[in-house]
């Protein structure tokens, strides 16, 4: 029996649901305008003109919220509670309602959003909730729900819905009038035998986005009928790999003498507006300091270093240097980890809380033999390992820190390293991070510095593929962003089947957050980037026999941040339909 109600109901809605697609409101709809966590007529009913039965009764007025849900009432009562926060208690305990998508809204007035009701048609009422966002979202949907005579209730859904907190679905006949029933699957359509019909969908788990279905009344209870509209739908899948890293270093073994940082040599960091350039090939000179303030003269200790005026540097400017002892140099007043830990491995670099270099982490003992001294000269601040010792042995290293205040550039050079401690957990890592959140990556220094670095301050920049719904007689716009700016072109590569590969299978030199998101390749278009981003188009017939046909998509452009030279994107899968 229920798998005939079932197919009774899918028959039901089907004709009800075609050409929805896009959620247009009726054109004899009534606006009651735009706004944040309000009611429609502030909460005064309005008339559907028909009687909607429900939960054993029957009810003229609605009451429709910006929420997504709409009161039910025989006109007596003002409803004006615009609730934003789902619970299953809420929907059982207060007033009749059916809701459509009951979350946190927003119809803002900036979409031309609005809260839209249409009686016009007999026995029908349609309300449209039209261009709403997420509370402090920015991603743009509409939904529709219809209340029918008959007592079925119709839900339509933009493809690109969302929601991020709890989300309420389904009817409730309010008033407490029983137990509150336990969550449905609406999709599965499975009868439910209570007028309280309901799913609630926890934060990103909505599914039926780019669909509609109905509520088919039994008395009691529904038969949720889930039906796909044949509407053209597109979604992304995967990760494109970063144009830029935000964090890099090299943890070398245990005894093993670093390959960067020899005695002769120098590390550069150039300033350029929100980023660093890394690179070796300009020579350091080292100074050798003459009135030298000791920074830190304890083991495993941090010093800071004031500065005469400010230094540009991650998110600003810093008045302030703190060093510690083993090595590393934030640029901050604040200590970038918790401890001057010795011993370094790369996940406790990871956890780094202010943008520092590390030059390299390594065990050194200033209070065993040599000093770490700092001296302004003529703008250049310069901050000196001058022949300290590693913890435990008898040899020195002396190198040297030097950051010019004006432009916030950083050489380092090393005058005379061994890095010759013996202990168990001398390891040197050499590195930088731009502090809490950063995306770290474990690189050859050699390899890299060889064809220059570049590390971004903030946040780690993906290739992106993004699109409109590939639907009947349109263009199927593909837009890939976040191109690097020294790439002249972007090539999105058009397939079937979704794969998840490493790209090094292909390219073994490619960065290893870089994947194959394709199953196959059919052809490609070529984009030409404006201010980091490319468009490429491709038409789609008005013929229904491509309808639910599934097309991928990936892009490619080229960088000089890894040695492939190549970044991948996103994988996109549309599928062609209204």
């Amino acid at each position: 029996m229920n798998k005939l109600l079932g197919s009774l109901a899918l028959s039901l809605v089907t004709p009800a649901l075609i050409g929805q697609c896009n959620l247009t409101a009726p054109a004899a709809s009534t606006s009651y305008g735009a706004g944040d966590d309000f009611v429609a007529s502030a909460g005064a009913g309005i008339d559907m003109g028909f009687l909607f039965p429900f939960a054993g009764g029957a009810f003229q007025f609605i009451h429709p919220c910006s929420n997504g849900y709409a009161w039910l009432s025989d006109g007596t009562p003002v409803l004006n509670t615009a609730d934003y926060s789902a619970s299953i208690a809420e929907f059982d305990t207060q007033d009749p309602r059916v809701a459509s998508f009951w979350t946190d809204l927003n119809l803002d007035a900036a979409n031309t959003a609005d809260l839209l009701v249409d009686t016009s048609i007999a026995n029908k009422c349609t309300i449209t909730w039209q261009n709403a966002v997420l509370y402090g979202g920015t991603q743009v949907f509409s939904l529709q729900m219809v209340l029918d005579v008959s007592g079925q209730i119709e839900f339509f859904y933009d493809p690109n819905i969302l929601h991020t907190n709890d989300l309420i679905v389904g009817t409730a006949p309010g008033f407490g009038t029983g137990a509150p029933a336990p969550s449905a699957d609406l999709s599965a359509g499975i009868p439910i035998a209570t007028d309280m019909a309901f799913e609630l969908f926890p934060g990103g788990t909505f599914d039926f986005a780019g669909q509609g279905f109905s509520m088919i009344p039994t008395v009691p209870g529904y038969v949720p009928a889930g039906v796909s509209l044949g509407c053209a739908t597109k979604s992304t899948y995967g990760q494109g790999c970063t144009e830029i890293s935000t964090g890099v270093y090299e943890l070398f073994d245990l005894g093993v003498t670093p390959t960067v940082g020899v005695s002769g040599t120098s590390i550069t960091f150039l300033r350029t507006g929100a980023s660093y350039l890394m690179l070796d090939a300009i020579p350091g000179t080292y100074v050798a300091p003459t009135a030298g303030t000791v920074v830190a003269a304890g083991d495993d200790a941090f010093g800071t270093v004031a500065l005469s005026t400010p230094m540009p540097t991650v998110g600003g400017v810093t008045s302030t240097l703190t060093v510690c002892t083993n090595g590393y140099v934030a640029m901050s007043a604040n200590q970038p980890s918790l401890t001057a830990d010795y011993s370094p491995t790369g996940a406790e670099f990871a956890d780094f809380t202010e943008p520092t270099i590390a030059g390299p982490w390594y065990d050194w003992s200033p209070n065993v033999g040599g000093q770490i001294v700092s001296e302004e000269i003529n703008g250049v601040v310069y901050v000196t390992w001058e022949a300290v010792t590693p913890y435990g042995v008898a040899t020195t290293d002396t190198f040297q820190y030097q950051f010019t205040l004006a432009t916030g550039d950083c050489t380092i050079v090393y005058d005379n390293t061994t890095y010759g401690g013996t202990s168990g957990w001398h390891a040197a890592l050499f590195g930088y991070t731009a502090g809490s959140g950063a995306s770290i990556d474990e690189i050859d220094f050699v390899a890299s510095l060889a064809t220059t670095l570049t590390i971004e301050d903030v946040g780690a920049i993906p290739l992106t593929l993004d699109s409109n719904a590939p639907a009947f007689g349109t263009t199927w716009d593909l837009t890939t962003s976040n191109v690097d700016p020294i790439s002249p072109i972007a090539i999105t590569f058009l397939g079937n089947g979704q794969a998840s590969l490493p790209l090094q299978l292909v390219i073994p030199t490619a960065d290893p957050s870089c994947s194959i998101y394709l199953g196959s390749v059919l052809g490609s278009l070529t984009g030409l980037p404006t201010a980091g981003s490319a468009t490429v188009s491709l038409a789609i017939p008005s013929n229904p026999a491509l309808a639910g046909a599934v097309l991928n998509a990936q892009s490619i452009c080229l960088t000089l941040s890894n040695p492939s030279n190549l970044l991948s994107s996103n994988g996109l899968e549309g599928v062609i339909g209204n």
